[in-house]
């Protein structure tokens, strides 16, 4: 038996993903070299049209068997990760309750707001949809699942995987996509939001995978602006 997953037609960057890895390195983006580097790449990426598929999810057009909750500025899905769940197509959902794959509990959130691409992006005024998408997260997860809101890590990715804000629900034993170099815990984010233009102004480490064309885009940049 195999499980594979189809993706066509798949971006550079779900290609790459998908390639044996290179090796990562770290990256520590200063605000200076955000916007001068990695903002014009992530404006390349959305207006290559390839996040056409997100309008489709958070319109309810695509995926309807892995929505669990639609918001007025946010959807909640399972996370295609979550390889465990039984087939949301066959099973009824009354039997995701409580059900042995809860272990690995992966939603996504996605916000409905277009023009929000990353952490990046995120000010104060965004505290209220993010209070919202955890706050109403939790809850449906607790009512399809049972499964308790302590029992949930809620983060977000920087670098994410897509360049459209979205969020991760995970369950505590799953350590997929939570490393601290990468994950963001959201109710650290709203704090850190109070201070005006926090992620605009601070330095931010991340790793980031070798061979991708934005570890080429920064390779360059660092070269060129070696002291």
């Amino acid at each position: 038996k195999f499980d594979v997953e189809l993706i066509s037609p798949a971006t550079p960057n779900q290609i790459s993903r998908a390639m044996p890895s290179l090796g990562h390195v770290l990256i520590e983006e200063t605000p200076k070299m955000y916007f001068e580097c990695t903002k014009p790449y992530i404006q390349t990426v959305v207006d290559s049209g390839s996040l056409s598929w997100i309008k489709n999810l958070v319109e309810v057009k695509k995926e309807k068997e892995r929505l669990l909750l639609n918001h007025d500025d946010f959807i909640i899905n399972i996370d295609t990760k979550w390889r465990s769940h039984p087939p949301p197509l066959t099973t009824p959902r009354e039997e995701w309750m409580n059900h042995p794959s809860t272990v690995d509990l992966y939603c996504l959130g996605i916000c409905k707001q277009s023009g929000i691409t990353c952490l990046r992006d995120l000010t104060s005024e965004h505290i209220p949809m993010l209070k919202g998408m955890m706050k109403e997260g939790l809850a449906a997860i607790k009512s399809i699942y049972g499964v308790d809101h302590d029992q949930i890590r809620v983060f977000i990715h920087y670098q994410p995987q897509f360049y459209h804000f979205h969020v991760h629900f995970t369950r505590l034993e799953n350590e997929v996509g939570c490393s601290v170099e990468r994950g963001h815990l959201v109710s650290d984010v709203i704090q850190n939001l109070l201070l005006e233009d926090y992620y605009k102004k601070r330095t931010i480490t991340y790793k980031l995978k070798k061979g991708t064309a934005l570890e080429s885009i920064i390779g360059a940049y660092l070269e060129e602006h070696r002291d």
